[in-house]
């Protein structure tokens, strides 16, 4: 079912208000391409207006998904100008200019609400913010607390990596602080694990971002955080080629480990949905934001892979598993 143009006006005037959060005069740019809901864009936009920003709304391209971020000096230009930026496309967040406006205090908030309109407007619109956003610090305060934290899934996930010195990032769909980049709605836990720590094997059986939904589990052997082995029928072959005609080794390492907190979330094939749904795990590959403190760096392409149940252990003691987070640790019901 698609939601009804009359929603966008309410999801429009909340991501600005609650999310973009602009003062008067902010340099504001609203991103969307020929592939989005052009009325959702003008909401927007008419939400930006009335905050009192200096917005401007750029139509750009469709963006191939899995080709590089390399857009032209327009889109380059109007990026490196703003303060504030709001993405309901493909192609803005890794672009060089990006990266550079981005050193420079400009914040950016994305999203793609295409094909799951209904879900974004459920998962701003319907969901107990707060207490979500409570329970992501507190994993946030877990994960950096701790050593060993270990992943298994019933269809042969095993997997174990150090979170040591490494800081944890709550992606709560909210712009707060300069440089920053999130995803809405939110919300999600991220870590990078400690690379040459990251041993075993990730049996992908909800999603990834350059397929969809996985219809047959397939997996990927990792030794010291690199990608050695892809196994399994169909899905593995495309994932293989995938990678291989990237001709970037750096898309072969995995870069952060994620928790998805937003109860409304399922497994749609897109992964501003997948990666949010309540308890799954999302495992990042290739481009690495720095505010994650590790080594792996840049790359134009980035790659995510899901499961939807996996369990959770932090040294030993479980934290999450079956699609809930252990009441035990003090989680709130959302």
């Amino acid at each position: 079912m698609t939601t009804k143009p009359l929603y966008w006006d309410e999801f429009a005037d909340a991501t600005i208000r609650k999310l973009v959060r602009p003062e008067p005069g902010d340099p504001l740019l609203i991103v969307a391409d020929t592939s989005n809901d052009l009325v959702l864009a003008e909401a927007c936009l008419a939400a930006a207006i009335r905050s009192g920003a200096d917005a401007q709304l750029l139509i750009k391209p469709r963006h191939p998904v899995g080709s590089a971020s390399e857009p032209g000096p327009i889109l380059s230009n109007a990026i490196l100008s703003s303060k504030l930026i709001l993405a309901l496309a493909h192609g803005v967040v890794r672009t060089p200019a990006t990266v550079e406006a981005r050193s420079k205090g400009t914040r950016l908030l994305s999203t793609n609400v295409e094909g799951i309109e209904d879900y974004v407007v459920r998962a701003l619109l319907d969901v107990d913010f707060d207490a979500m956003v409570r329970n992501a610090d507190l994993i946030a305060k877990l994960w950096e607390d701790t050593k060993l934290c270990r992943v298994t899934s019933p269809q042969g996930t095993d997997i174990t990596f150090e979170h040591t010195g490494r800081p944890s990032i709550v992606g709560d769909g909210a712009l707060s602080e300069d440089g920053e980049v999130d995803f809405f709605p939110g919300a999600q836990v991220s870590i990078a694990p400690v690379e040459e720590t990251i041993n075993g094997v990730i049996v992908i059986d909800a999603s990834d971002s350059v397929q969809g939904v996985v219809h047959n589990p397939y997996s990927f052997t990792l030794e010291n955080g690199v990608v050695t082995e892809i196994d399994g029928g169909k899905e593995a072959a495309v994932m293989r080629n995938w990678l291989e005609t990237r001709g970037d080794s750096v898309i072969y390492n995995l870069c952060h480990f994620s928790i998805g907190l937003n109860k409304q979330a399922g497994i749609s094939g897109n992964m501003i949905e997948d990666e949010r749904m309540l308890a799954a795990v999302d495992f990042g590959f290739g481009y690495q934001d720095p505010k994650f403190g590790g080594t792996i760096g840049y790359s134009p392409y980035h790659m995510d892979i899901m499961l939807a149940t996996p369990t959770i252990f932090l040294d030993g003691k479980e934290m999450s598993g079956g699609g809930k987070l252990n009441p035990d640790f003090g989680f709130e019901e959302m």
